[in-house]
């Protein structure tokens, strides 16, 4: 694997790149940040930078923007709330970010405006997570960004459940109590794994009703590349697996919003890049690997699952209270990186905005390839802008970005990712439904 990217990386090199000469007879480009009619600069920096601004859209409702946000000195996101008009016009994102760069807190919302969940940060790291439903509330704690309980109540407070990590024990025990009595106790493996069940609605882990759980593994080998190339979206949903690949969102709810909503409640990468690029002022520059090594999965056997299916019949709330709605059917193992370049503080001019992407590309070629650096005259302009690389993937020192700026950077970070072993990347979910049905 270790030279899988390297051979991969070579970027155009039919890039045309404005010509940095200053001359006299040739009007200078202009790089100031302007109004428009989608986009009003609602107020500046002294250096002409961004420091209030938002986005319009005509399909929302004239007097609701598209997406606001507040940009701190140093160009990096303040806050941002992001609306969406699918399936009606809505506040669906806001986070709060650091002067550094690091997360503070951060919302989403359902399209009826209720809250859905929000997490709160300590020095980068989630420190708390609460999920909404009709059905009651979670709540996620953390230690050090390590997850180590989850807690359920009902809307009614009629019924809880409680799992607590242990990773040092390398156990997870889950607890589960009705009427103020326990109907449940059991400890499980600390990691999630075949057979492990999921309230879906409020992401609530729950116990595992299938013994002698019989895997099989397919070994898959399966990898998908691209080249850095410009997109118009920051969102990574389709360079990253989600971590829970939920049945009913993702056969029902096919939309870009729901999506993002989902995937943020329980992916941490996804939640972490989302929320660093809310918005965005021009196309990213994007590239992604992905790697799927192999994958187990199961068929609970018949008796087994006639067994659960009388037991559901007798009384599904009971049982839904026990296991959830969905099971880990199968699960994935594999590597992702996900890179992106951003611009920040673009001018509006057009021959700007394509100089500042040729050199932008060319800096790119600088970090990945090792190729030319950019000249002193070439950095000055792109000083003009924002911008920033970041490396992402799915090893834990890698989740929050690691910021690019040489080539030996670059093949730090991509030597840690290639030493690492294969991780589980997605935990795919069925429905109980689909084993009572004989599907």
């Amino acid at each position: 694997m270790n030279n899988f990217i390297s051979r991969s990386l070579l970027l155009a090199s039919t890039v045309l790149l404005s010509s940095c000469q200053k001359e006299d007879n040739i009007p200078q480009t202009d790089y100031s940040i302007e109004s428009d009619d989608y986009f009003q600069v609602i107020s500046n920096y002294p250096n002409g930078w961004i420091k209030e601004a938002q986005y319009t859209d005509y399909s929302f409702d004239e007097d609701v923007p598209h997406s606001e946000f507040e940009y701190y000195e140093n160009g990096y996101i303040k806050t941002a709330k992001v609306y969406s008009s699918y399936p009606q016009q809505h506040l669906y994102m806001e986070v709060s970010r650091s002067e550094d760069n690091k997360p503070l807190w951060s919302k989403y919302y359902t399209p009826e405006g209720d809250l859905w969940f929000k997490t709160d940060y300590e020095n980068g790291l989630p420190s708390e997570k609460i999920v909404y439903s009709e059905k009651g509330k979670s709540v996620y704690s953390y230690e050090a960004g390590d997850l180590v309980m989850v807690e359920f109540t009902s809307a009614d407070d009629s019924s809880a459940s409680i799992t607590v990590f242990d990773k040092t024990a390398e156990t997870r025990t889950v607890t589960i109590k009705k009427d103020g009595e326990t109907i449940l106790e059991e400890v499980y493996p600390y990691t999630e794994g075949l057979g492990s069940t999921m309230l879906t609605d409020n992401q609530v882990p729950l116990a595992n009703p299938f013994s002698n759980i019989e895997a099989n593994y397919r070994k898959l080998n399966e990898s998908f590349f691209h080249n850095p190339i410009w997109q118009n979206s920051t969102d990574p949903i389709k360079e990253i697996h989600p971590f829970r690949y939920f049945y009913n969102y993702f056969h029902f709810n096919f939309n870009h919003t729901t999506f993002a909503t989902k995937l943020a409640v329980n992916s941490d990468l996804y939640q972490s890049i989302i929320e660093q690029y809310p918005v965005k002022e021009s196309e990213v520059l994007v590239m992604n690997y992905k790697y799927k090594e192999g994958t187990i999965g199961f068929l609970p056997r018949s008796e087994e699952r006639k067994s659960l299916s009388e037991e559901m019949a007798q009384d599904p709330s009971l049982f839904e209270l026990k296991y959830g709605n969905e099971y880990v059917e199968n699960v994935y193992f594999g590597k992702i990186i996900y890179m992106i370049g951003v611009l920040r503080n673009m001018p509006t001019g057009d021959k700007a905005e394509k100089e500042i992407q040729g050199l932008v590309r060319k800096k790119m070629g600088f970090i990945i390839d090792g190729e030319k650096p950019l000249t002193a005259d070439e950095q000055e302009i792109l000083n003009k802008v924002w911008f920033e690389v970041k490396f992402f993937s799915t090893l834990k020192a890698h989740r929050n970005g690691i910021v690019l700026n040489t080539n030996n950077d670059y093949k730090e970070v991509l030597q840690e990712f290639e030493d690492a072993e294969s991780s589980v990347i997605q935990l795919e979910y069925a429905p109980f439904e689909h084993i009572f049905s004989g599907n």
